[in-house]
């Protein structure tokens, strides 16, 4: 009975550390790829929640426009930014399906597609809309963030 009472707080511990560890990395942007209008961010310790991916976007978007001319707004006033995690840095294409850059000179201009969030600008609305996993997000003028739920009819 203890050595089982010893592994599980062990075990318990670990992973205890572990989170901590992931939650309190700092997230830092180690390069942006723009191309047709799209933009995408590679992050090293990406955020973990849905709140947080919103919250470092939010904290961000200024920081991102001064140093990396992002959003690139259209005419319309549509934009869209994809974030990915930079997990494992640059890897060759090989016959894998990843994501590779075209401002980049191959053979090391890919990366695993540990994909984020995406965020763009409804031409529409005009309202940021964030896709994160499944879910949609909607930021309206005033900062007020309300989940998107989608309703269709198939005939």
């Amino acid at each position: 009975m203890k050595k089982s009472t010893a592994t599980f707080l062990m075990t318990m511990a670990t992973a205890t550390i572990w989170l901590l560890y992931l939650a309190l990395s700092p997230t830092k942007i180690i390069a942006v790829h723009v191309s047709d209008r799209a933009a995408r961010i590679l992050l090293e310790h990406p955020p973990l929640t849905r709140r947080t991916k919103i919250l470092w976007w939010k904290q961000n978007v200024d920081m991102l426009r001064q140093q990396y001319n992002i959003p690139v707004i259209d005419a319309d006033g549509y934009f869209y930014v994809s974030v990915w995690d930079f997990a494992d840095g640059y890897k060759e294409e090989e016959r894998k399906d990843r994501l590779c850059f075209d401002d980049m000179q191959p053979p090391r201009n890919c990366i695993e597609k540990e994909w984020v969030m995406t965020i763009q600008r409804s031409v529409s609305s005009g309202h940021t809309l964030f896709d994160i996993g499944d879910e949609t997000y909607e930021m309206f003028p005033d900062g007020a963030i309300h989940k998107q739920h989608f309703t269709f009819q198939v005939r």
